[in-house]
């Protein structure tokens, strides 16, 4: 691991321990300019080390590669400006090339994660582009004929009992991560207004609420009977999502991401996923509770929780280290972790649509598009 800078560290220090004198909005402030300047740095390394093909990672170039794309789409209300936009359109034009009439190949074990963020990120790219001045050089109507293609490959890829395998066709079989994949990718492509099958997304749903305990932590897959840490919060994250607000399935799972606490999940397999879907979930729980003082306070404090420690692991060059299950196998490298850590930290600018509860009112133009 590379050595961080003295200077890292005094920050990181005030964050944790304020010096006499300073006030909370001063710490505020300053993991305010720590976090700037971890994403800066991130993206910086990520523009850098972005492969010739416009891809990242390794074993998983699709997701990796949405993560990264997804983290500059994060990045400013014009991201399809300079130097980054022209990385991001490379990113996006990998994905483009990496996709068969919406459908994208297995990577590993696993082809609907690398569906399933490959779609979300090609959806929020078509998305975003509709509200900004500087418009990617891309064939809008293409890409959202690709869009609709991939949501219609989830769907048809749906097991009997609403979620998703890892597998294409294997309508038997299902687990959570592989169900939050989908369905965040169909919550962001109606956002859009994209046309989806509500029916498959109302079963998506409710097959993560079926997946509960009494504890209120979420199954690693319906009917296992234990609940998995990292997949509660993604399971949060994406329950956050529903038109209707399912007020006690919510606030069991935050009660029990609470008392996890961030650092509960930086010990387990998959700390990157955990902290990128925690920050979601309490991102979506805050703004159903807005008007509630000790829920705000509670959810903010668990997101400060979160990026504490992403700015802690953070190396001098900008990249995150490899932590968990991945860390010392050659699956991956720093290019998965950094890209997911950079794309946890701009969860709270709410720049995705699936960052928001209300997600923006689409142009005129995008309303009378037709798939």
């Amino acid at each position: 691991m590379a050595r961080r800078s003295t200077a890292f560290f005094g920050v990181l220090l005030l964050l944790v321990w304020p010096a006499p004198g300073r006030t909370a909005d001063d710490t505020a402030k300053d993991l305010e300019k720590a976090v700037a300047a971890a994403r800066a740095k991130g993206l910086d390394w990520l523009t850098k080390n972005q492969a010739a093909d416009g891809s990242w990672g390794k074993t998983h170039s699709i997701a990796v590669s949405s993560f990264a794309c997804l983290a500059y789409l994060s990045a400013t209300d014009e991201p399809f400006r300079d130097e980054r936009g022209k990385v991001l359109l490379k990113g996006v034009q990998f994905l483009l090339a990496n996709q068969k009439d919406g459908q994208f190949g297995q990577q590993g074990h696993t082809w609907i994660h690398g569906q399933g963020f490959g779609t979300l990120a090609l959806v929020e790219t078509y998305g975003r582009s509709l509200f900004c001045k500087t418009k990617p050089d891309l064939d809008m109507k293409k890409l959202r004929a690709v869009v609709s293609q991939a949501v219609q490959s989830i769907a048809k890829n749906q097991s009997t009992s609403g979620g998703w395998w890892y597998t294409p066709g294997s309508l038997q079989e299902h687990e959570g991560s592989t169900t939050v994949c989908a369905v965040q990718a169909l919550v962001s492509a109606q956002n859009y207004g994209i046309t989806i099958d509500h029916e498959v997304l109302d079963r998506g749903f409710e097959y993560l609420k079926k997946c509960q305990s009494e504890d209120g932590g979420f199954n690693y897959k319906l009917g296992d009977g234990s609940s998995m840490k990292e997949g509660t919060a993604a399971d949060v994250a994406t329950l956050g999502l529903m038109q209707k607000f399912d007020f006690p399935a919510m606030i069991k799972g935050y009660k029990f991401l609470v008392k996890l606490t961030p650092a509960g999940i930086s010990a387990e397999r998959f700390p990157y996923y955990g902290h990128f879907y925690g920050c979601m979930g309490m991102q979506l729980l805050g703004q159903e509770y807005k008007d509630d003082k000790a829920f705000q306070q509670g959810t903010a404090a668990y997101i400060t929780g979160v990026q504490k420690d992403l700015l802690a692991w953070q190396n001098k060059d900008g990249t995150w280290p490899l932590k968990g299950h991945l860390a010392g196998t050659v699956q991956e490298d720093a290019q998965y972790s950094t890209a997911f850590a950079t794309m946890t930290l701009f969860v709270p600018e709410a720049r995705l649509s699936i960052y928001t509860r209300t997600p923006a009112k689409l142009p005129a133009s995008a309303e009378r598009s037709k798939d």
